[in-house]
């Protein structure tokens, strides 16, 4: 009896101090230094910023307010002075302000510090974050200086500053869980857009992180449970909370595959003709602004996947399990 009481008062010691440790532990910062990407002035890099951020970056789908949705949806450039962000069972996270406002956005933000967040998730005080915009770390430099350079462009504009909210699993999963990322290969100075399969595995990849929505992934720790766009990941309807829309299967399994049977005019079309389900998650706003060749491109590349067999059932469903928003 005295060992067991011995054991369960260290495993009692034991779950305060790690306890203890994530109050505070999470609060550490990390060494990643900043790179060297500067925003430009140029006219061209700014346009290009512009289509990324409103267009297969999606950027304003999260950086713009629930307010203006309606508008996002029919593709129209809103304020990106901020949004709700995201509800997990770690916590909440707001989606900040991006115009270059000095108190609530970037204004006081160094260029360098805006490219270590997307490049490796350590936000501008040197801490973690949650892996929201990890696709992006492998975004060529050419790109990545197009972002910066039309965020800088932009009116600065009060919104949302960054006030994550977290709760103890959140504290515990940042404190020893969470590390940075990086990318995943060797960083390319440019890609020239084209209707390629090359080119299409950047936009699913990077640019308009598909793999993300597209794979079941555990909201606690942002693991991947299935094969990358076989679908599965479930999001919460905001109009009606008994209902989530789950990711369909993307890749070419001709049972459960979701577009297998679509030619690539079938794909295109759908893009262009934008939101159909009212409160859908997929961010059609920007996507239906997607030039052709990019269009094809994506849908070339999708189809030269191999097959996943990955039942994921309709897209509306009732409330099952976790789901993410």
């Amino acid at each position: 009896m005295i060992v067991l009481a011995a054991v369960a008062g260290f495993v009692i010691l034991a779950s305060v101090a790690a306890t203890l440790y994530a109050l505070v532990g999470y609060r550490k910062t990390w060494d990643v230094p900043l790179p060297a990407t500067r925003a430009s002035t140029d006219s061209s890099a700014i346009a290009r910023g512009r289509y990324i951020v409103y267009g297969p970056g999606r950027c304003a789908d999260c950086h713009s307010p629930d307010s203006t949705r309606p508008q996002l949806f029919l593709g129209q450039e809103v304020p990106l002075i901020g949004g709700p962000g995201e509800h997990t069972y770690l916590g909440t996270w707001s989606a900040p302000n991006l115009t270059p406002d000095s108190a609530t956005g970037i204004g006081a933000v160094s260029d360098g510090q805006l490219a270590r967040m997307m490049r490796h998730g350590v936000n501008r005080e040197g801490r973690i974050g949650l892996p929201f915009m990890d696709a992006f770390a492998d975004l060529t430099e050419e790109d990545l200086i197009a972002v910066l350079s039309f965020l800088r462009s932009l009116p600065p504009q009060p919104g949302v500053p960054p006030k994550p909210q977290l709760n103890l699993l959140g504290k515990i999963t940042l404190s020893y869980f969470i590390q940075p990322y990086a990318p995943r290969t060797t960083l390319r100075e440019k890609l020239t857009p084209e209707p390629s399969v090359r080119y299409g595995e950047y936009l699913a990849n990077t640019l308009g992180g598909c793999g993300a929505c597209h794979t079941a992934r555990s909201l606690k720790t942002g693991e991947y449970l299935s094969p990358f766009f076989s679908g599965g990941l479930a999001f919460h309807s905001h109009l009606h909370p008994d209902t989530v829309y789950v990711s369909p299967n993307l890749t070419p399994d001709s049972a459960t595959g979701r577009i297998t049977a679509w030619s690539e005019q079938d794909f295109m079309q759908r893009f262009r003709a934008g939101l159909l389900i009212p409160d859908a998650p997929m961010p059609w706003g920007g996507f239906s602004r997607m030039t052709d060749d990019d269009l094809r491109a994506l849908y070339r590349y999708l189809r030269s996947l191999a097959p996943v067999h990955h039942e994921t059932g309709p897209t509306i469903q009732h409330v099952h399990g976790q789901a993410a928003g």
